[in-house]
């Protein structure tokens, strides 16, 4: 094991780290008013502080006029940035930020009809009584799901969610400072971890998933119809290496070594035929790709279709959490080989119609565009045995008749684009 070196900028790095415990803190209070601003405005000073550091020790650090000439020249266009710095000045010098308790409204009815809108209400308002404010009038729709997200935004700041504003920044500087350490010839440093256990000395240039800009914790779901509230719950399951021996010895071995989520899935097809083969049924699974390499990997599970409406966009979510840039998907559907519609003109979903048939069915998408669906008919003997047909491809799946659930995701990705993260 390679011994760690001093760490170039152990003031600066530190300040770092302070930035990522305070952001848990101030996502921890979000729902506590004045604990919430108060970790703000920490926050933002310390944000600032990190550049200072560097500043100041800028004659000790190797390359120190490349890698930060390039990070101003980078960062001082972005609005994002500008707000940043603007915001620390006025803490410090005027007053705290004019912040708003937005709730945005999500109404989705089908994966072509989807509304979202904004609305401020009292800081301590609940989301019941949110919602009863809000369905109180007549017109607003009573079918389909409605989700209820709180945010604080700033006045001058109304697109972003602070949260999300506060990460975007804070990757920027873990940006800069990756790239000294990088000049520097230290890949790690030995400086104390802190608390929580996320908070450690490792520098990402990518985003890091505890920094969750879309917990549950901030969201409520109403299925319209059923006049229910849908409950998210997350198991999460570690690496077992003794489960995945027994797993082996179960569905025999298969390698995905293919890096693009395109041409991963027809390896991801075999796989899941596998497991259909020898179980008689599959659990959903989506695989989260960026740059090349799988980041995260979830087994998302709905019972209705209202659920997998939801499911989709709370997928959406996962994606710009994580800033993942490609998706893998495999799940069990019905699928019809033609377009059949009702007598008002709509498509008949394959799960209404009498000659639908099961698949199996692996889609993959980038945010570069590539779009991918792979689909295995089969049939169920008296006796279980799955029988496969040969598999249907369709590279660009124009009509988006087997990616159209993809849609809440392909919407994030363009706005991700709109907002300029990488």
């Amino acid at each position: 094991m390679t011994a760690a070196r001093p760490c170039p900028m152990p003031t600066a790095h530190k300040r770092l780290m302070d930035c990522h415990a305070m952001w848990h803190a101030m996502s921890a209070a979000y729902m506590q008013p004045d604990s919430f601003r108060m970790h703000l405005n920490s926050l933002i000073q310390g944000l600032r502080n990190v550049t200072f550091m560097v500043q100041k020790q800028k004659a000790e650090l190797v390359g120190y006029e490349d890698w930060y000439t390039r990070f101003v020249k980078d960062v001082t266009p972005r609005p994002l940035m500008r707000w940043a710095v603007k915001s620390r000045n006025r803490i410090v010098k005027e007053s705290d930020l004019e912040l708003l308790s937005e709730a945005k409204i999500r109404w989705v009815a089908d994966w072509s009809t989807k509304e979202e809108r904004k609305f401020t209400f009292p800081p301590r308002m609940s989301s019941h009584e949110m919602l009863a404010a809000i369905f109180s009038n007549p017109g607003n729709p009573r079918v389909g799901v409605v989700s209820v997200s709180r945010r604080w935004v700033d006045k001058a700041l109304p697109d972003y969610e602070l949260l999300h504003a506060t990460r975007e920044v804070f990757i920027e500087l873990s940006r800069l400072l990756h790239a000294g350490h990088t000049a520097a010839g230290a890949n790690s440093c030995a400086l104390d971890e802190r608390e929580p256990a996320c908070v450690t000395p490792v520098i990402s240039v990518q985003p890091l998933a505890c920094m969750d800009i879309n917990s549950s914790l901030r969201q409520e779901h109403l299925d319209l119809e059923g006049g229910f509230g849908i409950d998210e719950v997350v198991h999460r399951i570690d690496r077992n290496d003794r489960q995945v021996e027994l797993a082996k010895q179960r569905y025999g071995t298969f390698a995905v070594t293919a890096s693009s989520p395109i041409e991963a899935a027809p390896q991801l097809m075999e796989a899941a035929r596998m497991v259909l083969q020898k179980d008689k049924h599959y659990m959903p699974m989506m695989w989260s790709y960026r740059g090349g390499k799988i980041v995260d990997m979830i087994s998302p599970t709905f019972f209705d279709q209202n659920g997998k409406y939801l499911m989709f966009h709370r997928l959406a979510d996962r994606v710009e959490t994580l800033r993942a840039d490609g998706i893998v998907l495999a799940i069990e559907a019905w699928w019809a080989p033609d377009d059949k519609r009702d007598a008002q003109g709509l498509p008949i979903p394959p799960r209404e119609r009498e000659d639908r048939q099961e698949v199996l069915h692996v889609a993959a998408a980038t945010r570069a565009g590539e779009r991918l669906s792979l689909l295995a008919p089969f049939s169920r003997a008296k006796s279980g045995e799955i029988s496969f047909g040969a598999i249907i491809s369709d590279p660009a799946d124009e009509d988006m008749s087997q990616l159209g659930p993809f849609m809440p995701i392909f919407e994030r990705w363009k706005q991700m684009d709109e907002r300029g993260e990488q």
